[in-house]
């Protein structure tokens, strides 16, 4: 790169930042300035600003990567796919780990205290970062500080105060963790230039080879645009029963958090947007993640130990969280060619592997009760409706839905053999013959509040398709019949997907999409549902015609 070049650059990326940062400086003190305004309307105003945000974020972030890019093809492409199967580790410049932390002094102690053994973290900087100033937390990051000061490239604490809730008072203990995130993740990208950050909290230990992972990965973010993070956590990795390869990775389009990392630009496309409350759940949006994947190792490179948090309790803990598996000794340094990771190769194997597998005789079926054991070393095929599919992971010990997968087809080690758990509905790489489609003729259409979708349909001489309420469960399909003022959430119940129309309920003017299945019959006062109509069979028709002709006769 000439030198007029690396001005230009450097001025581009000045420009961009300062830019990002005036509009980051604007948001708080709107959002201050408004904080005695109670209610929810509020939110509206801030979903509309951040949407015009999102896109300039998108804008400036498409800038600097540019930028980056040419700095590589000028530097002999060294991110490319030569530096994958080296395990080149150019890509981590400037790398930081930010701890979010609120009043667990004594799992932060742990934590940290794991962050201390591991090889790598002489190349990163370490922020802990505080929702308030609770005195235990800070005296443990205070008594830690020289031993990281030794051992990291630098150590400092923060603390967000005052605690202003932006949602009010009585805000969830999700919506503070997400204003939190996004205030040091500003910090960390805005005000200190990080070009990557591990983000973790105060209820984790870690593997040994946890740093080395994500250093090995992070070329994987520069060479291939449809990844947008490295995560250390499988959703599916579950001890029992399952044996995973500790060196092996897989792509997953299910966001899972818990230990991730992410680079300067996807922040300064998300950032501006960033949602006041449950930001995991923003993150799987289909319009935020734009069909993006994240790369996750087999074994977990981490160990949640918070039973109780802002997004966890102590049940779904013990029968989850407890009972998986993670890498607790082993330290992997050679990862091999990570080639394989890349989009395109990684569809065509996994459409590969579908292709050759055997059908598993012992899936879930109607009348069921029992069913074949698997061939050790076999790979077999399961295509699942979403009906099925929760007798089908209760078997296989997995989560009640669908989670960890790549574009709806997950790999599970289980008992000896390999299943790819495939959903018949939207997974693109099965065979057509596989495939389950809308019913014909269906139409999505908007019902009124309180009002259930056999009566929606009725309306338009059609029935409610019960079946195929999963063709309208995402964001980007509701936006076409709902303003969907704050995005979209997820919520379990009967009623979803739906818009909530009612302005006394903590979700008024947010689009809600479901992990559960849907019924015809269920209607709630403050909601208005999105509602598949399938037109009348042939013979309904005629006796509907016939019925109306009897009253009109009547009636004349």
């Amino acid at each position: 790169m000439s030198p007029k070049r690396a001005a230009l650059s450097t001025l581009l990326i000045f420009v961009a930042l300062f830019a990002f940062q005036l509009l980051w400086t604007h948001g708080q003190l709107e959002q201050l300035r408004d904080i005695s305004h109670r209610g929810f309307r509020r939110r509206a105003l801030a979903r509309q600003a951040s949407n015009a945000a999102l896109e300039s974020g998108k804008l400036a972030a498409t800038q600097l990567d540019q930028q980056s890019r040419a700095h590589n093809d000028d530097a002999g492409r060294s991110n490319g796919s030569e530096g994958l199967a080296a395990g080149g580790t150019a890509a981590l410049d400037n790398p930081a780990i930010i701890v979010f932390a609120y009043n667990r002094a004594a799992y932060l102690n742990q934590t940290l205290q794991s962050l201390l053994g591991l090889s790598g973290l002489e190349a990163h900087t370490v922020y802990v970062s505080q929702d308030g100033n609770e005195s235990g937390v800070a005296g443990v990051a205070a008594g830690l500080a020289p031993e990281f000061s030794r051992r990291a490239r630098g150590f400092e604490l923060w603390q967000k105060q005052p605690r202003v809730p932006q949602l009010g008072g009585a805000q969830a203990g999700h919506a503070w963790l997400a204003q939190h995130y996004k205030w040091g993740l500003d910090r960390v990208f805005l005000e200190r230039g990080h070009s990557h950050v591990v983000v973790v909290e105060d209820d984790m230990l870690f593997s040994p080879d946890f740093l080395l992972y994500f250093r090995a990965t992070a070329p994987l973010l520069d060479a291939d645009p449809t990844l947008w993070c490295v995560s250390s956590w499988n959703d599916n990795g579950f001890a029992a029963s399952h044996e995973w390869n500790v060196s092996r990775l897989l792509r997953t389009s299910y966001f899972p958090g818990l230990g991730w990392m992410m680079k300067r630009q996807l922040w300064l496309e998300l950032g501006p947007s960033w949602p006041l409350d449950h930001w995991d759940h923003w993150m799987r949006d289909d319009e935020v993640s734009g069909g993006r994947d994240c790369i996750v190792p087999e074994v977990n490179r981490n160990k949640n130990i918070g039973e109780e948090g802002a997004n966890m309790n102590k049940q779904a803990f013990r029968r989850y969280l407890k009972t998986m598996g993670w890498n607790q000794n082993q330290t992997v340094s050679l990862w091999g060619d990570l080639s394989y990771l890349l989009q395109p190769a990684y569809a065509a194997e996994m459409r590969r592997q579908l292709a050759a597998a055997e059908p598993w005789e012992g899936q879930v079926g109607a009348g069921r009760r029992t069913a074949a054991k698997p061939r050790p070393g076999a790979v077999y095929a399961v295509y699942y409706t979403f009906e099925q599919y929760t007798r089908l992971a209760a078997r296989m010990k997995l989560w009640p839905f669908p989670r960890a997968h790549f574009q709806h087809v997950a790999s599970i080690p289980w008992m000896g053999a390999r299943f790819l758990m495939a959903d018949r509905r939207f997974c693109p790489l099965i065979p057509e013959a596989e495939r389950v489609r809308a019913s014909e003729g269906m139409q999505a259409v908007a019902g009124r509040q309180h009002q259930n979708c056999v009566d929606v349909c009725a309306e338009r001489g059609m029935l409610c398709g019960r079946n195929d309420f999963w063709w309208l469960n995402t964001c980007s399909v509701l936006r076409k019949h709902f303003p969907c003022e704050h995005g979209c959430t997820v919520e379990l119940g009967p009623d979803v997907p739906a818009y909530v129309a009612a302005a006394n309920q903590t979700l008024f003017q947010y689009c809600l999409i479901t992990q559960k299945a849907s019924t015809c019959s269920a209607k709630h006062a403050a909601t208005a549902r999105l509602c598949p109509c399938v037109p009348l069979p042939a013979d309904k028709r005629r006796q509907t015609l016939q019925h109306r002709e009897r009253i009109q006769d009547s009636a004349g």
